[in-house]
């Protein structure tokens, strides 16, 4: 369980248990707010104390008891604990010296050699009775890692080879069961990456999407992987993935992992899991209908963009050690698809109407910030889907701008305008 409020794993006191922050985090007082369901939790390496905590391991029961001439302490350590990726590399090469080492170093008790040894102590009671299998920690708030359009085809074959791998994801995700589907539909997958000003469209975009039923013609593509040149505020949402299914789509949220680490453990994790983990994940039914508060938000405003005709879609030119890759496997290199904003100038009479004064009376062009309209479509235009109406200046064109705090700025090389308050 952890606290809805600031993130924090919670401890528990007596039975039935009372959920308590730990006594070392400085909170702001609020009482926890226990759950046990969120897509990012303040962890710790539970070796060293590392905030970035990346697998899960099991081992012995681990309690330590502390006596003084008054009283006692028991602290229950548990049989599954937390390994940042730079105590997992030391494990995994059977190092628990270093490991030790590490620890003293993190938790600034190098220059006191009783106290490392205490943590070595603690260290071993876990790791004598270590269990075979791990499992990937997806709940680490990582920094961003930057991920380019070139090196998407190996991003999407390392996450393939990871979900068909041993590697353990946590029960919580509910995919456990459907990983080999997953990973048969990333094989097949349109591969996207949204360039900056695309993505501060979608951002902007998806914060005011309307209920939207969707349906299939709403997808570029029937299975995709999409990264965003930078991850979506505020989950932290850098990519996503979708599988078409006899049930509707499984769609997959993603964060990126490693940012910060050293070489040699990021080269370990880069092997072992890749450049993505899964932070949650949804099934839709056909003509589900979702608005700006889903976890897909984001996803389906970027859907309804390129749909649209929003985009304008290059292709990447291929990573050369990805080329050379799949010309070894006999595979043909795939495509990524670079979406980027479409330029337009529309003339005045062309442009969307909004509700005010009619234009000739009007004695100042003002800013109509972007918004989606419904559009009619389908038999006798019965049906409505969104559409996102871009910001433009609305009024005669030899008009002054009337003055405004909203700031636009002009994509670069391509002429499109977007919203910044």
């Amino acid at each position: 369980m952890a606290c809805q409020v600031c993130l924090a794993p919670l401890n528990t006191l007596g039975i039935p248990p009372t959920y308590v922050h730990p006594a070392h985090l400085a909170t702001d007082g609020h009482d926890p707010v226990p759950v046990s369901r969120l897509d990012t939790v303040r962890r710790s390496c539970d070796f060293c104390g590392d905030p970035y905590p990346t697998w899960t391991l099991h081992g012995g029961e681990v309690t330590a008891l502390a006596v003084g001439p008054t009283a006692g302490l028991i602290q229950n350590f548990g049989h599954a604990w937390a390994a940042c990726a730079t105590c997992h590399t030391h494990i995994d090469d059977g190092r628990h010296d270093k490991l030790a080492d590490h620890a003293a170093r993190t938790l600034g008790l190098s220059d006191h050699p009783q106290a490392r040894q205490r943590v070595e102590e603690l260290h071993l009671a876990f790791l004598d009775a270590q269990l075979p299998g791990r499992t990937l920690i997806t709940t680490t708030a990582w920094p961003a890692t930057t991920i380019t359009a070139a090196e998407v085809p190996k991003v999407r074959d390392r996450l393939t080879r990871f979900y068909r791998g041993n590697d353990q994801l946590p029960a919580a995700l509910g995919i456990t069961k459907t990983r080999a589907e997953i990973a048969t539909g990333l094989d097949r997958s349109h591969l996207y990456w949204i360039d900056n000003d695309f993505t501060e469209l979608a951002d902007h975009a998806a914060a005011q999407l309307p209920d939207t039923p969707i349906s299939r013609d709403a997808l570029p593509s029937t299975d995709g992987l999409l990264i965003w040149a930078r991850p979506l505020t505020p989950r932290q949402l850098a990519a996503a993935s979708w599988t078409a299914t006899n049930n509707g789509l499984h769609l997959v949220h993603y964060r990126t992992i490693g940012a910060g680490l050293q070489p040699r453990p990021l080269q370990r994790l880069r092997e072992q899991v890749g450049w993505l983990a899964p932070m949650s994940t949804t099934r839709l039914g056909e003509q589900e209908t979702i608005g700006n508060d889903h976890p897909s938000a984001a996803l389906v405003a970027t859907w309804l963009l390129i749909t649209q005709k929003a985009a304008e879609v290059a292709t990447a030119r291929p990573d050369r050690a990805v080329a050379r890759a799949y010309a070894r496997m006999n595979r043909p290199t795939p495509e990524v698809r670079i979406v980027r904003i479409r330029g337009r100038h529309l003339p005045s009479a062309q442009r969307p109407s909004t509700s005010g004064d009619p234009q000739g009376s009007q004695t100042r062009r003002f800013w109509v910030s972007g918004h989606w309209r419904n559009q009619a479509h389908g038999p006798r235009r019965s049906l409505r889907r969104p559409v996102y109406i871009h910001p433009f200046l609305k009024g005669p064109d030899d008009a002054p701008i009337a003055l405004s705090t909203t700031v636009r700025m002009l994509s670069a090389g391509h002429p499109e305008l977007k919203d910044r308050e």
